[in-house]
């Protein structure tokens, strides 16, 4: 029953996002491939002596600070961008890292174009990482979050701890400032990832939720910001038979998170429309941890920005919450 579900949900998701590729970029603009074997195995994430070593490849640069590279991990190549800021120089001092991962359907230089984190990465001082997903037999792209059937032998978890293994052997990673954020699918895996990784701090979700099939068991406690449009169509506000609805989502968070009070406000209305999203936030949690829930009123399965008529900016406000995690 649970497989034919996944299978229903093929048909179902269409994944917002872009296309995508994957790079890479050094301290000094120079090529710093990793040596290693990437042999992944399906499933958990385990210790640094369990996470092989990447062996990653250059594809191509596309400016002085972002190049795209390639490695070969659980049997499937993957690819990812890498965006370092100007003048990288690991000299000074550890950099936060960000992952960003594109939607079902979608690809990484698209959701690169379309978040436009390169540009707060210059601004803010921190890494950035478009990881590509698989292209599973029909040629979809996609992440395993137990949610679309086709993904279920790809071991996405463990290719992020061996990418994490990989960027702090190579860069000047600060490691208790490795996040991860997403659209739609990419949304539900960077949930998956704060599950599972215990070197994940906090994760950002964009119109993505929590598949109700998935045990979510995670290691220690996340901060959590979450975007989400109340007329979804395709990951519905409410959920349904395979996704958690976003208040639920929201309150598992913050219930593992041991947060003992909550707010809820009205986001200015910045276009002008009359109509007020809200913020909700549980804070008062164990460790510091803080958990925002977005609700974009009347607004479909995008990433919301300013520009294009909505009351905020997605990645400016991720970034945001994440900078004081």
């Amino acid at each position: 029953m649970q497989r034919l579900a996944k299978i229903l949900l093929f048909l179902l998701i269409i994944g917002c996002g872009s296309n995508a590729g994957s790079q890479i970029i050094t301290s000094s603009g120079d090529i710093d491939p990793n040596t290693g074997n990437g042999n992944g195995n399906n499933g958990g994430n385990g210790g640094d002596n369990t996470i092989p070593d990447l062996t990653v490849e250059l594809i191509s640069y596309y400016n002085d600070d972002t190049a795209s590279f390639s490695t070969v991990f659980g049997n499937y190549m993957r690819s990812f961008i890498v965006h370092t800021p100007p003048n990288y120089d690991p000299n000074n001092g550890p950099l936060p890292l960000l992952f960003v991962l594109h939607g079902y359907t979608s690809q990484a230089p698209i959701i690169r174009n379309y978040s436009r984190f390169d540009t707060i990465a210059d601004e803010e001082n921190f890494i950035v990482v478009y990881v590509q997903g698989v292209t599973d037999v029909t040629g979809t792209t996609g992440w395993n979050v137990d949610v679309v059937s086709t993904f279920d032998q790809v071991d996405d978890v463990g290719l992020f701890a061996a990418l994490i293994k990989y960027f702090k052997a190579n860069y000047n990673i600060a490691n208790d400032k490795i996040f991860s954020t997403g659209m739609s699918l990419g949304g539900f895996m960077s949930y998956r990832l704060a599950c599972e990784l215990d070197e994940i701090n906090s994760i950002g979700s964009v119109t993505g939720s929590m598949a109700v099939y998935y045990n979510c068991v995670p290691p220690n406690q996340k901060s959590i910001i979450h975007l989400h449009g109340t007329s979804d169509t395709v990951v519905p506000y409410n959920g349904n038979f395979w996704t958690y609805s976003v208040e639920d989502a929201h309150s598992f968070w913050a219930n593992y998170n041991n947060c003992q009070n909550q707010s809820e406000v009205t986001v200015p209305d910045f276009n002008g429309d009359g109509v007020y999203s809200t913020q909700l936030t549980s804070y008062d949690c164990d460790g510091s941890r803080e958990v925002i829930l977005y609700s974009i009123q009347n607004a479909g399965h995008v990433w919301f920005t300013k520009e294009g008529g909505y009351d905020v900016d997605t990645s400016a406000l991720i970034w945001e919450f994440f900078q004081d995690k």
